[in-house]
């Protein structure tokens, strides 16, 4: 028996229809036949996606595509739209880039309140010395870190497109001392 599918997006599109292209929205096909609809909508913003459909029923991307019949040989086709969807890494998972100095590091890993890495960036004098608190409020405002090229230790934190000067004394390879210069 021969089945009459109407195909009705939910946006425009074309179609490739066991392989051949389509732009008509109704197609014929025997009750057990396997058709596979690929579905091109015409927006870039959404994807592309192939849904299998066994005599009327549809058996790949069910979320996206539902088949309703109308009669015995009527059959509808709804097929929803597919977006692209990103995925990132939080802020806070990111990884540090490798080639920052521990300076750079400890700022960053405090911006992002990694307040444990921070702390192996500090000498064990300078971590017991400071509070979580004080440690997480010490950057409080500052958006950004850049080395000043001229002066080792010195780097400019970076508040609301302003620099301000600070000094850091590395000592076997930690942060031992903060000075804010003037």
């Amino acid at each position: 028996m021969d089945i009459n599918l109407q195909i009705k997006p939910q946006f425009e599109a074309v179609f490739l229809i066991n392989g051949k292209f389509c732009e008509i929205s109704n197609i014929i096909f025997k009750n057990n036949d396997v058709v596979y609809i690929t579905v091109l909508p015409l927006e870039a913003f959404m994807l592309p996606y192939t849904i299998k459909l066994i005599g009327g029923k549809v058996r790949s991307n069910t979320d996206l595509a539902s088949c309703y019949s109308l009669s015995s040989n009527e059959y509808y086709l709804s097929l929803k739209p597919r977006y692209n969807y990103v995925y990132t890494i939080s802020k806070a998972q990111q990884p540090l880039n490798n080639q920052q100095s521990i300076i750079e590091k400890f700022f960053y890993f405090v911006l992002k309140g990694r307040l444990c890495l921070a702390r192996e960036c500090l000498s064990d004098e300078l971590s017991k010395s400071i509070s979580d608190e004080d440690l997480a409020a010490f950057f409080d405002g500052y958006d950004d870190i850049i080395k000043n090229e001229k002066k080792d230790g010195e780097y400019y934190l970076i508040a609301e497109n302003k620099g301000v000067l600070f000094w850091f004394e590395i000592v076997d390879g930690l942060i031992d001392n903060i000075v804010e210069k003037a």
